[in-house]
């Protein structure tokens, strides 16, 4: 049994692409379906069946998914489990994230943890919906997801940083006259907003449904530097979180920031499907990354 071709077609069932899944695993696409198709031929039946509209499972594929995605995770941690009777921690860890996360604090991330465990590889998966990567870490699909914290969701959560909510507008725009913003200021004005495949940015609507503001959103955008562009030009104002202030302030100097009243913000953190549970590698990644922002070594 090639546990390897059960952790492809994970891949493959959660992207619902072969080329989407090549893409993240760092095949070919005619790899990935070679390993499908060989792996289908050793089951005697179709796992997936194939359209214009992607990939889909079968209904004998639906039947043996929870099975298949008990034995991948079995499998990886017997993986690490023998790593740590030889007394090193080796594997992999993937991580979903938003790609502001990624630009802003990644980075900083994997070096710290390169230097402290070498033989840990860790994978990244942006994506911009919530939604989406709580249905990832649900199926396994990613071991951990760096995200704003969800009380839909059910996960164990570990908070990092929180993160404010600014407005972002044009130097010379009225609203800059304010030091901070009166939220009820913000109706009447053109305004940019932020939208994933999942609806509007969860936290800035129930930021204005909480305090009564009625704004019509101008532009939409499911790119955060898409919607700082249309700013940029003088289209209107934005509310952008602060960490993505930070790391795009250069790119663009005609624009300037306000603080709100009421203060808005989001809590940045990690969600584990169960930390107990979790194989070492993750466990080690989720440490370090807490002990790191507590003892200020890490700023994020």
């Amino acid at each position: 049994m090639d546990i390897k071709k059960y952790e492809v077609l994970l891949a493959v069932v959660d992207k619902g692409s072969f080329i989407k899944a090549a893409s993240d695993l760092g095949y070919t696409q005619s790899g990935i379906t070679y390993m499908m198709n060989s792996l289908e031929k050793e089951c005697g039946f179709p796992l997936l069946s194939r359209s214009n509209k992607g990939v889909a499972l079968t209904l004998e594929g639906e039947r043996l998914l929870p099975e298949i995605r008990q034995l991948v995770q079995l499998n990886k941690r017997l993986e690490q489990d023998f790593t740590e009777v030889k007394g090193t921690v080796e594997g992999k860890v993937r991580i979903g994230c938003f790609p502001t996360i990624v630009c802003a604090i990644m980075p900083k991330i994997m070096r710290l943890f390169r230097e402290l465990y070498p033989k840990i590889q860790l994978d990244l998966v942006e994506e911009n919906s919530s939604g989406i990567l709580t249905e990832w870490l649900d199926s396994g699909f990613i071991d951990i997801a760096f995200l704003s914290k969800q009380p839909q969701y059910e996960y164990d959560w570990i908070p990092l940083r929180e993160d404010r909510y600014v407005i972002v507008m044009p130097k010379d725009s009225p609203l800059a006259a304010y030091d901070i913003i009166p939220a009820k200021e913000l109706e009447g004005h053109p305004f940019f907003m932020y939208r994933g495949v999942d609806g509007m940015d969860a936290e800035v609507a129930s930021y204005f449904r909480k305090h009564d503001v009625h704004l019509m959103p101008t532009f939409t955008s499911s790119s955060d530097y898409a919607v700082l562009y249309m700013i940029e030009e003088n289209l209107g104002v934005g509310m952008i979180p602060e960490l993505l202030i930070h790391v795009s302030k250069d790119k663009f100097p005609t624009l300037t920031t306000r603080e709100l009243d009421p203060p808005a913000k989001r809590s940045l953190g990690l969600a584990v499907r169960g930390y107990s549970t979790a194989i070492p590698a993750v466990q080690c990644f989720i440490k370090t990354i807490q002990r790191a922002v507590d003892d200020g070594s890490l700023s994020i």
